[in-house]
């Protein structure tokens, strides 16, 4: 399912037409972000289990092949409950690249759209080997709909995969679906 997310976005990101001239519509003014992260862990379609995530992370706004884009620095922990106990990951650390898109590009060059999407590819060491994901090196793709409340603050609804791009044989992957919180701030004057 969430390959499709991620087709999806990719398809939206191939029309759009951005203009190194347009802010970042994440970030708005600002170039840094501190994130708290939560969600559900998904199998077969939109069949929840008892497996969550939590995550904080770092993120500056950067530009990528000329698009708006956000470099994250990420620390996670999937948690699960009852028999989903056994893909825990009590620490999880990686590097990611956002590509974010305005949802609108107005007349007015340098006006920010306040809703974008995007999409994200990360590198993960993590903590266990699972029956899902069984070495300590993962991939992350995420695909994102965010909306920046103001110049502080932005919410975004995510689909995200974790696996290990088939590094060994069990490789079934770990799909969630969750939200983000973000603050936005600059170097100086926080």
């Amino acid at each position: 399912m969430l390959k499709k997310y991620f087709l999806c976005a990719l398809f939206f990101l191939s029309f759009s037409v951005v203009s190194a001239e347009i802010p970042n519509p994440a970030f708005g003014e600002k170039k840094h972000q501190l994130s708290l992260h939560f969600g559900n862990g998904i199998r077969s379609g939109l069949n929840f289990e008892e497996l969550y995530l939590g995550a904080i992370s770092y993120g500056q706004a950067n530009r990528f092949f000329m698009l708006p884009g956000r470099i994250n620095l990420e620390f996670m922990t999937h948690r699960g409950m009852g028999r989903f106990a056994e893909y825990n990951q009590y620490a999880i650390m990686g590097f990611s690249q956002d590509l974010i898109v305005p949802a609108f590009i107005w007349a007015e060059p340098k006006a920010i759209s306040r809703l974008y999407l995007g999409i994200n590819l990360g590198i993960y060491i993590q903590s266990e080997m699972t029956q899902r994901i069984s070495s300590r090196f993962a991939f992350g793709q995420r695909a994102f709909l965010g909306y920046r409340i103001n110049d502080k603050f932005a919410v975004e609804l995510y689909g995200r995969h974790f696996s290990n791009g088939d590094l060994t044989e069990k490789n079934s992957g770990q799909d969630f679906l969750g939200f983000s919180v973000f603050w936005n701030f600059s170097s100086k004057g926080i």
